[in-house]
């Protein structure tokens, strides 16, 4: 026997209470007891209660969903900035859409059109340049579509921003290499100075910062006169291998993120240098992997899933129209955890 699709009227009736308090149950909306509230959800699940979107889209003009534009989908990072996102959204009863630039501003822009054109009630993004597509952000202001950005962002443009303090994790990074007496520190990224991301920038004037401290005026970059379209862990290796078959050295080793950290690893490594004796390395992510790595990683830690919350929430303030034109940038504190690649006989993991 087909069963009927229960509405809010057949809830009411067996909850007991009015179609308007079940309304505010099941969009969370308004005053209810927390009690009715669950009795009305339970009920609502037990009977196979499905909203109707599409009448709610055309009366609202929302469409219940946001969309996310990452640089990539495949790293461990954006994982769990999604997975923050996730946590505000589905209460909410909104879906998520993804999609990601690849860290082409051409691509970027494409999905970005794929998303308004989808009529998405709002977009977090990490823009892939700090240089491209302002044109486009700046329709998607004028559209009044609600824009977050992650990671990364635009200085230029008045959107709101959540991310780590990029430069406060590159200086806590480079003093504690510092500190275990290392001197010549090479800096490694990927992409020319111009293209850099505000979180590569802000990591490198965190690490310039802590070597001025220390009276070392010379910073000792690795990378931006390379082609960056190979992997980052293959660039690494061989951004350190040509460095280190050129007859230059270093002692230490700041990588921006954990993948370009296990390429200089290798690299150093190939060439017969034991880390951390001869070479310290620092990474930054703390993705799971730098655990287990040999040696294992210190590296700076992110708070992802927080990023995506605190990204989602502020997302959500500009949809529901509360501080909808006010402008705020978080900024997360990193912490530094440090394992075996920069401290020789270092077992235990500590977070400063």
């Amino acid at each position: 026997m087909r069963r009927h699709q229960a509405n809010m009227d057949t809830i009411a009736q067996q909850v007991g209470v009015s179609k308007t308090t079940v309304y505010r149950a099941l969009h969370n909306t308004g005053r209810i007891h927390p009690a009715t509230r669950q009795r009305i959800l339970e009920v609502a699940r037990s009977l196979g209660y499905r909203p109707n979107l599409v009448a709610r889209s055309l009366r609202t003009r929302r469409t219940a969903t946001i969309g996310v534009v990452t640089v990539g989908l495949t790293g461990w990072f954006y994982a769990h900035v999604l997975e923050g996102i996730d946590k505000v959204a589905y209460p909410k009863q909104h879906g998520v859409l993804i999609a990601h630039s690849d860290g082409y501003p051409e691509r970027e822009r494409s999905v970005i059109e794929m998303l308004i054109d989808k009529r998405v009630d709002g977009l977090i993004v990490a823009p892939c340049d700090p240089q491209e597509n302002l044109d486009l952000f700046q329709q998607v202001l004028e559209m009044q579509i609600p824009l977050v950005f992650i990671d990364r962002y635009i200085p230029s443009l008045p959107v709101s921003f959540v991310g780590t303090n990029n430069e406060e994790g590159g200086y806590i990074a480079t003093k504690h290499l510092l500190d275990m007496g290392r001197r010549r520190i090479a800096f490694v990224s990927t992409a020319s100075r111009e293209r850099r991301a505000t979180s590569v920038i802000q990591r490198f004037n965190g690490y310039r910062r802590a070597l001025r401290e220390a009276g070392i005026e010379e910073a000792l970059e690795l990378g931006p006169g390379m082609p960056d379209i190979l992997p980052e862990e293959r660039y690494a290796y061989d951004v350190v291998d040509q460095f280190l078959k050129n007859g230059s050295r270093f002692d230490a080793v700041f990588a921006v993120n954990d993948d370009l950290a296990y390429g200089a690893m290798r690299a150093i490594q190939a060439h017969g240098l034991r880390i951390p004796e001869d070479v310290a390395v620092v990474g930054f992510d703390n993705q799971d992997t730098s655990a287990y790595v040999s040696p294992p990683l210190t590296t700076v830690a992110q708070p992802m899933v927080e990023i995506g919350e605190q990204a989602a929430k502020l997302l959500f303030e500009r949809i529901e129209q509360r501080n909808s034109a006010l402008v705020r940038h978080i900024l997360l504190s990193p912490q530094l955890v440090v394992r075996e690649s920069s401290c020789a006989n270092h077992k235990n993991t500590q977070e400063v």
